[in-house]
């Protein structure tokens, strides 16, 4: 592992200061009168008489005084790029310059439930059930919510706490899930912004505030809870930001079913103030970067897959609304993982806390012409990954491929816990405290898409394929197969799928796809193939 200090912040890529004419009193009582009112509107139970469904029995909180193992903490966002961490300055402090960055975070099948389920269970799709968002193989009702890391972390003496968005399709209906010491799930809550629902311990709360600043608050009440009780705990702060937020009712149309998500009420006022967003000047800067890209608006599709040939080209406009709109909602997650940060150190608990940032999955804005997540290319594969805690060395950074399926090993690692399921991923422990610089996927990472309507129907695979640290090979339901060298096409504009001189890469490439799609545990899933043939040219 090369571990190096991380490098200070240009000031060029500094957060906007407010303008010097607003007076700070004025800002402050700004922020004073937001913060009031929004408490005075966070949530309230719901109406008397609503069906509330039976669900299991709560985990009664462990007491454990002489129990000094760690705990930990996964915060998550949700359709976040790996560059939109110049978002989070705070975050980047407090985590990046205080513990351990990986350069190379792979999130292997970039969508938000089979993603969630991945870090739910430590194991790839093919093995957990959960191969997209919506039934019959995906969603919610997929997912066996028997065996998790917080049944199993339950179950080794831990506190558990769950917060914000479960996998998709996830209702009240359903209440809470088995293993956790404190469960409140958002009810379908897809990038409800504003006006959502909570299953909070067995109450439901309608909630008309703000969902980041909402779950910012529990997070900090939660972390409290969990250390008054003297035992180690587990919490994962699940946020939607920066997911784009729902359309209008009833659109089915591309045009109007998704908007760009949604800024805090405290984030409104203040940019009333200033006469701009927060991040605004560095969202511009990056919608900029995002445009200029040889791969955004790509002339020449004819090497991509027909879901990509398809589609139409974005205008600058667009990515520069929608990067602004985004940069604005990671400002409250970025103060959300601080006040976590806070109180853990208030409490007395966060020299002995694992806290790890992560998202699900990233998000294209226009590269390839796609607007969205779910292709194999690097824009949604690629995952921020920052961890500090006991052992981690303050400032690293590391090129290991690593990802979010090594995650429920780590935790079981850390907490010397077992399961009764067979996990795919492996213990990322060692790496975080610099004690290997072993590969912990040799021979590459197994990624794929699950059904995609109406390209595949409601079942099947939309592609399957292999990233290794140089190449990406990816073979689609149609046949239809592309392969990026990365090292030289660093923009996965030219697929040298049909170039001769890959046709013994692309041959082993396809046969490590093949073993890997039906792996199962970490020996197989994770296996050494020996040396690739590179291209002769």
């Amino acid at each position: 592992m090369t571990s190096v200090r991380s490098p200070p912040v240009s000031p060029s890529l500094s957060p906007p200061r407010l303008h010097r004419s607003v007076p700070a009193v004025a800002v402050l009582l700004a922020i004073v009168t937001t913060l009031a009112l929004a408490a005075s509107t966070m949530s309230r139970p719901a109406p008397a008489g609503e069906p509330l469904a039976v669900s299991a029995t709560a985990q009664a909180p462990v007491r454990a005084p002489a129990d000094e193992r760690p705990n930990i903490v996964l915060f998550t966002t949700d359709d976040q790029r790996l560059d939109e961490m110049v978002f989070l300055p705070k975050t980047n402090e407090l985590l990046g310059e205080q513990g351990l960055t990986f350069t190379e975070a792979i999130t292997p099948h970039p969508l938000c439930c089979p993603a969630r389920a991945e870090i739910m269970t430590g194991q790839l799709a093919q093995n957990n059930g959960v191969r997209t968002n919506f039934p019959p193989q995906g969603g919610y009702a997929s997912f066996d919510n028997s065996s998790t890391i917080g049944t199993d972390l339950s179950a080794a003496g831990y506190n558990t706490a769950f917060l914000g968005k479960m996998l998709n399709g996830y209702s009240l209906d359903y209440g809470r899930d088995p293993g956790w010491t404190l469960f409140n799930a958002t009810s379908h809550g897809y990038a409800d912004y504003y006006k959502f629902v909570q299953y909070d311990n067995g109450t439901v709360e309608r909630v008309p505030g703000y969902y980041t600043d909402y779950l910012s608050q529990k997070a900090v009440e939660y972390a409290h809870q969990l250390s008054s009780y003297d035992a180690p705990f587990f919490m994962w702060v699940s946020h939607f930001a920066p997911h784009p937020s729902k359309g209008r009712e009833g659109c089915d149309d591309a045009s109007c079913k998704n908007g760009p998500p949604k800024m805090s009420p405290g984030y409104r006022a203040l940019s009333r103030l200033a006469g701009r967003a927060p991040h605004e000047v560095l969202a511009q800067q990056m919608a900029r970067e995002v445009t200029q890209k040889p791969s955004f608006n790509e002339r020449d599709v004819s090497d991509k897959q027909c879901l990509v040939r398809k589609q139409r080209m974005s205008s600058t406009q667009k990515v520069m609304r929608i990067q602004q709109a985004r940069g604005a909602a990671l400002a409250s997650v970025d103060d959300a993982l601080a006040r976590l940060v806070v109180q853990l150190e208030l409490d007395g608990e966060l020299d002995n806390t694992y806290i790890v940032f992560v998202t699900d999955n990233g998000y294209q804005l226009g590269e390839h012409r796609w607007f969205g997540k779910t292709l194999p290319y690097e824009e949604n594969l690629r995952t921020p990954m920052l961890v500090r805690g006991p052992g981690v060395p303050a400032g690293a950074t590391t090129d290991s491929i690593a990802t979010i399926v090594d995650l429920a090993p780590t935790f079981l690692d850390i907490a010397d816990a077992q399961t009764d399921r067979v996990l795919d991923g492996v213990s990322l422990l060692p790496t975080w405290r610099g004690e290997t610089e072993e590969p912990l996927h040799p021979g590459g990472v197994l990624i794929q898409g699950g059904a995609y309507k109406p390209e595949t129907g409601p079942r099947g695979w939309l592609y399957r394929g292999v990233r290794t640290a140089r190449y990406t090979y990816v073979r689609y339901h149609d046949g239809f197969v592309e392969l990026y060298d990365r090292e030289r096409d660093p923009y996965q504009l030219r697929s040298v799928a049909d170039d001769p001189d890959y046709a013994p890469l692309r041959a082993e490439l396809a046969r490590r796809t093949r073993l890997l799609q039906d792996c199962a545990g970490p020996a197989d899933c994770n296996r050494t193939f020996g040396p690739l043939p590179h291209p002769s040219a």
